[in-house]
């Protein structure tokens, strides 16, 4: 095998409905191009020692063995770390999965250039929106412009795209961001995809203790966010007629 025939992993399990439709076989790939303070998995921000190697050929055995249980729509879902990080491994995957007819879902930040392969391929998509600003994005190490344009390639699929966006007090909240959270998110929706769902994730402290047992250091103060910032952003969402689910 050559080495797009392998991806690495520091977590699997199955979960319903949270990481795409139905019950799904998640894997949790090892690596990522961000660093956002907050993130909940940071035992998966880098390939190490400790990352699990599976072939294709493994998660091929593994998801027709779980068939039987893809109730709801549900199927394979990639997610990270960052998925494209190993996107190489990853559009295999996709491919070898979508053969044996496997629905397929991938959860990125959308922010590395280079994918539309996948994103011509999955079945669902499930991607981060983080800030509609430059500046913000550039302080997690990303590109804006990047994520734009891949959340507009994909949307023009007419395939499912569903945006998140995590709401953090310190990084997008207040009304003139949601205003612009929203001017995007229009655009999105021009393309004419009748697939595009949007949902807000409030900030949490799932992956606090995590740093603590890696000796990292967690360093968001100013994270969870009021019932007034969610009521903002969805009173805009609302005078955008933007379909808002939660999963």
């Amino acid at each position: 095998m050559g080495k797009d025939d392998f991806i690495y992993i520091f977590q699997k399990g199955f979960n319903y409905s949270q990481d795409g439709p139905g019950n799904r076989l998640v894997y949790h790939l090892s690596g990522c191009n961000l660093n956002c303070p907050w993130c909940s998995n940071p035992e998966g921000l880098k390939i190490t020692e400790n990352s699990q190697k599976l072939s294709v050929n493994d998660i091929i055995k593994e998801a027709l063995s779980s068939k039987m249980i893809f109730i709801d729509g549900g199927g394979v879902t990639l997610t990270g770390g960052e998925v494209t990080c190993q996107k190489n491994a990853v559009i295999t995957v996709l491919k070898e999965l979508k053969k044996n007819g496997i629905h397929t879902c991938i959860e990125t930040n959308a922010s590395l250039s280079g994918c539309e392969e996948i994103f011509d391929t999955v079945d669902y998509m499930i991607a981060d929106f983080k800030s509609p600003y430059e500046e913000k994005i550039s302080y997690i190490g990303g590109n804006i412009e990047i994520i734009k344009k891949n959340l507009l390639y994909r949307a023009k699929t007419k395939k499912p795209l569903l945006v998140r966006i995590p709401l953090i007090k310190f990084f997008n909240c207040g009304e003139e961001t949601a205003k612009d959270f929203i001017k995007f998110f229009e655009e999105l929706k021009r393309t004419g995809n009748e697939n595009l769902f949007f949902e807000i994730l409030t900030y949490h402290e799932f992956g606090k203790e995590k740093y603590a047992k890696l000796n990292m250091e967690y360093t968001v103060t100013d994270g969870y966010v009021t019932d007034e910032d969610i009521k903002t952003l969805l009173q805009e969402f609302k005078n955008a007629n933007l379909n808002v689910i939660n999963t």
